[in-house]
């Protein structure tokens, strides 16, 4: 009987988590027992238009009920001067990483947009950079992108009056960092990320919107059974940082009504903040989004 019983609560748990996946939603509520107050997680895409953000009308509300406002990197770290290290990365050093194929694309990709700069960055940083010009430009026709959809919301939140807080100290330090440790076999895959968003605005090509699109329809898979341990491309930009980011919001969620807006893919898998803060005994249930 015990079997059976164990059986049937693991298969309950599965089935529950599973249908928690794909709860049609960007938006959590998180509370805690002896806590009556409420707090909010909102899953951001930085490069879809802020105007996507005021047609949230419930999430809105909830911002405005809220107390504090936690964002990946606030506006004022961000404008914070940094002492930049001489380039490291080269024509030359780019030519060992790619392919003939490849660096024929980003020779032409640097000739169409008059910037031979590209060649100074490195593939990590090289590959958010194109994929943001990517989502911008290509995915968001006749939308003039103004800001990232995170600073917008900071603003906001400042305009209502709320405390806001950087989850980061400094996202480009801790990127640079990161990329110096990386392996030539990380480089390279980096490096054919940043190759496959130059072809794509080269040909004028916006097949590869569909993340952008699923994330404006709510058509998100949260994966929250996934565990992301073993692999090491996603350690630095979201395990590592999620596991620092719950210790910040530890302090501040069982007595505030806190807002925390991050990309929507540090809610992911079970190293995810979802998962983690059931892990630490607060109840993150899905909220449908009022429009």
């Amino acid at each position: 009987m015990k079997k059976i019983a164990y059986i049937f609560t693991f298969f309950f748990f599965a089935t529950s988590l599973y249908g928690q996946n794909t709860p049609k939603t960007l938006f959590w509520k998180v509370t805690i027992a002896g806590n009556k107050n409420e707090s909010f997680l909102f899953g951001t895409f930085h490069e879809v238009n802020p105007s996507f953000f005021d047609s949230l009308t419930g999430v809105v509300a909830k911002l405005k009920q809220t107390d504090l406002l936690f964002v990946e990197e606030s506006i004022s770290v961000s404008k914070t001067p940094i002492i930049k290290k001489q380039p490291i990365w080269t024509f030359k050093r780019w030519s060992t990483v790619l392919s003939n194929e490849q660096k024929k694309i980003f020779a032409e990709f640097v000739k169409k947009a008059e910037d031979t700069s590209y060649y100074n960055l490195n593939p990590l940083i090289l590959s958010l950079s194109t994929s943001r010009l990517y989502l911008r430009n290509f995915c968001q026709p006749g939308e003039p992108f103004t800001e990232l959809m995170d600073n917008y919301i900071e603003k906001a939140a400042l305009k209502y009056n709320k405390k806001v807080y950087s989850l980061d100290v400094n996202q480009g330090i801790l990127l640079e960092n990161e990329a110096e440790k990386f392996s030539s076999l990380q480089d390279s895959l980096y490096a054919s990320y940043s190759i496959n968003s130059m072809q794509s605005m080269l040909n004028d090509d916006s097949s590869n919107c569909q993340m952008l699109n699923d994330y404006k329809k709510f058509d998100i898979n949260y994966e929250l059974d996934l565990d992301l341990t073993k692999n090491a491309d996603q350690s630095i930009l979201l395990i590592e940082r999620n596991a620092k980011w719950i210790q910040m919001l530890q302090q501040f969620l069982s007595t505030n009504r806190c807002f925390v807006a991050v990309g929507f893919r540090h809610l992911f898998y079970r190293q995810g903040l979802i998962q983690q803060l059931r892990n630490l005994g607060y109840t993150v249930t899905p909220v449908a989004i009022e429009r």
